[in-house]
């Protein structure tokens, strides 16, 4: 990767910069978050749908680093062009390709729109290969999508069982009821 100067862009509270050795020190701690828990079950493969940042990203580190799955993941993100930086997903997906690679770890990517023909085609294709799926994770970032007819549609929690009204919710007292 060539040097780049990042200089930190700023809207609101969201950063659009991304720095390559910020992301990359990132992912290695949560590899070591991983470590550090001893995990001793093995999963046979993982496929993780928003695999780049946040809790795919996570996701993807704990099943690959911790138990040792064969890791498909799939995002969109974009790669550094000229004097523009990346975005923090391909950044954070260069390092634990890397780390992977070095331990010798199955880790693929496949980068694209998870709701196009051509992504849904090439994950068949990756799965064929590394085999019958143990885990799935979805965890796409995408509030809106138009498929193949034109039609938007737009992502939603639903409730199962009862209808939901009111202007928030804590997902902590769902979760901790189950």
């Amino acid at each position: 990767m060539s040097l780049q100067v990042v200089e930190p862009r700023i809207r609101g509270f969201i950063s659009l910069t991304a720095h390559p050795e910020g992301c990359a020190a990132n992912v290695r701690e949560q590899i070591e978050v991983v470590r550090g828990a001893a995990i001793t079950e093995h999963i046979g493969t993982a496929l993780i749908i928003g695999s780049s940042t946040g809790y795919g990203l996570a996701s993807a580190l704990v099943s690959c680093f911790g138990y040792g799955a064969q890791t498909l993941g799939v995002c969109f993100e974009k790669a550094p062009e000229d004097d523009k930086p990346g975005t923090a997903g391909w950044y954070n997906l260069a390092e634990a390709h890397r780390l992977a690679r070095a331990e010798g770890r199955t880790f693929e990517t496949i980068n694209g729109d998870a709701f196009s023909t051509e992504v849904k085609q090439q994950v068949v294709e990756a799965l064929r290969r590394l085999g019958p799926v143990d885990l799935v994770i979805y965890s796409l970032a995408s509030p809106r999508r138009k498929d193949a007819a034109g039609e938007v549609w737009n992502s939603a929690l639903k409730p199962i069982g009862a209808p939901y009204t009111g202007k928030a919710f804590d997902l902590r007292g769902v979760l901790a009821t189950r």
